[in-house]
């Protein structure tokens, strides 16, 4: 059963794997629209429970709005604009995040790819267990009693179990 459960979880890895590597295009394109839905109806209602995590976005990845500071200015909103936007007003979050995942991909793909050969091993490990386990002799030799097994292991030890 746990070779069965790693080897499905080990499949939807590798998957994942290779999902993230073919729509790495994509990304741009579903970040930059995601973003800007939420940062427009931010802007239009001056919604402080949006923008301030935007905010927060903003000052941690260097960058302003979603495109850039065309964004405030399309909606005339300056009153929410950030101090990372006026130090970096021609980046825009979306191309952030978007060069943030380029640069880290790499990264995440190799510690994966470590992750999967460990697994890898830990299946190829329970069914040697599994094999040796059912090709084994059914005798009552082995026993659970902690005084049983030191008995056998520790050199010298009495075996009277009275």
């Amino acid at each position: 059963m746990y070779a069965v459960i790693l080897g499905i979880l080990m499949i939807i890895e590798l998957v994942g794997f290779i999902m993230a590597f073919t729509y790495k295009s994509q990304l741009k394109g579903v970040y930059e629209t995601a973003l800007f839905e939420v940062f427009k109806k931010g802007l239009q209602e001056n919604d402080t429970n949006i923008l301030a995590p935007f905010r927060d976005l903003e000052k941690n990845m260097q960058c302003c709005g979603v495109h850039g500071l065309s964004d405030y200015i399309e909606y005339n909103n300056f009153t929410q604009l950030s101090d990372a936007c006026k130090q970096h007003p021609t980046v825009g979050c979306a191309q952030a995040i978007i060069d943030f995942l380029n640069t880290n991909l790499p990264k995440i793909g190799i510690t994966l790819g470590c992750v999967l050969a460990l697994e890898f091993f830990g299946l190829i490990a329970a069914i040697i267990l599994a094999v040796a386990l059912k090709h084994a002799p059914d005798t009552n030799e082995y026993s659970s009693d902690p005084r049983e097994v030191l008995g056998n292991i520790v050199p010298g030890r009495r075996r009277n179990y009275n």
